[in-house]
């Protein structure tokens, strides 16, 4: 075991918790993940148990140790990001006041939602709070409570996020980082505290909102009892943390005015990192405290991004499945190596990745997934490469929101599986016209909370100038000018189609509802 100093990340996903232990350069050490799961109790409903999350926390934190033999008095701090948006309430005695939390993926509060679209209160929320309304937020959630269940906020003490919660059960101290509080919908983005006009207006009651810390702040120590549930060592200092896309960003090294972090994921999330609070006058993207001082990011989060590809390799690619199971390779790397096969254009194939409609750049539920320009000709590669390039393409969509604002970018920065593919990584720098990098620690989000703990910790000063020092860049990709005039062109023809498909989406949504 490293003789270095040792910091503990705890990246609390959707589905899946996970642990990370970094050393003080940055390197991974250990880690230990487990799945928990997301229950559905309605249709539109979202909910997890904030008590069978903090029990899970607690197990894959003490077998990281144990399994990899980690003395706790060797992890110097600590820190956690986790999934943003979420709801958990904690009553007087520090029990949740609702025995399941409403986490990001909840649409309960559509009715409530399209309301505030039509009285103009989700423009004043936007032009307070720099956050688009979208039903995943505690805006939203807290609204419906109000109406539904009053009783729920009578209970209340205090409103967390999850990792805000899980921190409180390793700490005993209630807060919220400042990142996770800039995307409640209540926070007003230009003074970074709560707004008061927005929460009395909606009828919030001010008092459940809690104190908010600097993600890099010191946020308590372990307590006996967390000690002895994880295996850490009481009085371990914990710093705030941070959510999980601003985590994510830091742990990129995505922390100087002009460098972009985009998370090809599921979804696909662009973080422009700024030095002011650039709201956009047309309301199309949002705008969040980063987990570094005087820095904030700008973000548009288009629907469906890897899981565009994951649905093509399922349906599609049964062949590739079998091959990389028999070689021991995965099915993308098959895949990667089909599209490399298909020129600039995929043969004259178009795929809009719309496979969940569209959130960003624009909001079009009933928008679908197409492949255009098929022909007896077309081969499988190029429906492989088509869905490479439509995901760039969307990512350009979305990227130019910032551009037009006349921002610069300099470096897009890419995580998530996408920055496992190299023919991906280059189709993105050819469509965006930019470099692109990707770090070598896949585990961003964990690593930007090890990066958090390293200031606790008394490692590291600053989290900015940790991050330069602990992340690392695996791969550049440079633009070939060639390419990039050919995707111009290409991308011309992606807008076009949509267009075109934009009343159609309507019709043909109404008609199969009605079928």
């Amino acid at each position: 075991m490293s003789e270095k100093r040792l910091l503990l990340g705890i990246d609390l996903g959707t589905t899946l918790i996970k642990v990370v232990v970094f050393d003080e350069d940055g390197n991974q050490v250990a880690s230990n993940s487990q799945e928990v799961s997301v229950e559905y109790p309605k249709p539109g409903w979202a909910e997890q148990d904030p008590e069978a999350l903090w029990d899970t926390t607690c197990k894959v934190v003490r077998e990281c140790l144990t399994r990899n033999k980690i003395d706790p008095a060797s992890i110097s701090g600590i820190s956690l990001t986790g999934q943003m948006h979420g709801s958990f309430l904690i009553d007087r005695e520090g029990k949740p006041a609702r025995k399941k939390a409403i986490i990001w993926l909840d649409t309960r509060s559509q009715d409530i939602f399209e309301e505030y679209y039509r009285t103009g209160l989700a423009d004043r929320i936007y032009d307070v709070s720099g956050w688009r309304l979208i039903t995943s937020m505690q805006v939203m959630h807290l609204s419906w409570l109000l109406r539904t269940e009053p009783e729920t906020i009578k209970r209340t003490k205090c409103l967390m996020a999850c990792k805000d919660y899980i921190r409180y059960k390793l700490t005993g101290e209630p807060y919220m980082d400042i990142t996770d509080a800039s995307v409640t919908g209540l926070m007003d983005i230009s003074k970074g505290e709560w707004s008061t006009d927005l929460v009395s207006e909606l009828g919030i009651p001010e008092e459940i909102l809690p104190e908010i810390k600097n993600s890099w702040e010191y946020a308590g120590e372990v307590t006996e009892e967390a000690a002895r549930r994880t295996g850490l060592k009481p009085g371990t200092p914990v710093a705030a943390g941070a959510g999980d896309i601003c985590s994510t960003a830091l742990g990129a090294g995505v922390v100087r005015p002009g460098q972009l972090c985009a998370i090809i994921g599921t979804a696909g999330i662009y973080e422009l990192a700024t030095d002011r609070p650039l709201k956009d006058p047309e309301r199309k993207y949002s705008v969040a405290f980063h987990a570094i001082p005087n820095s904030w990011l700008l973000e548009a989060v288009q629907m469906t991004a890897g899981v565009a590809l994951r649905w093509f390799r399922d349906e599609f690619c049964e062949a590739e499945k079998m091959e990389a199971r028999r070689k021991g390779v995965s099915a993308y790397t098959l895949m990667d190596k089909e599209a490399e096969g298909s020129p600039i254009g995929a043969n004259g194939v178009i795929f809009h990745p719309f496979l969940q409609g569209e959130r960003s750049p624009f909001v079009k539920p009933s928008a679908r997934g197409v492949f255009y320009g098929l022909g007896l000709w077309t081969k499988r590669a190029d429906l492989i490469r088509a869905v490479l390039e439509a995901v760039a393409y969307a990512a350009k969509d979305n990227i130019d929101l910032f551009r037009r604002r006349k921002i610069e970018i300099r470096e897009v920065r890419i995580t998530g599986g996408g920055a496992a593919s190299e023919i991906w990584c280059r189709i993105m720098s050819d469509v965006l016209n930019l470099k692109v990098t990707t770090p070598s620690v896949k585990e961003c989000g964990a690593l930007g909370a090890a990066i958090e703990a390293s200031i606790v910790a008394g490692i590291n000063k600053d989290p900015a100038n940790a991050a330069e020092r602990m992340v690392k860049v695996e791969k550049v990709f440079t633009p070939n000018q060639q390419n990039v005039e050919k995707y111009r062109r290409l991308f011309r023809l992606y807008k076009k189609l949509y267009e075109l498909l934009w009343d159609y989406y309507d019709e043909s949504w109404r008609t199969y509802s009605s079928l």
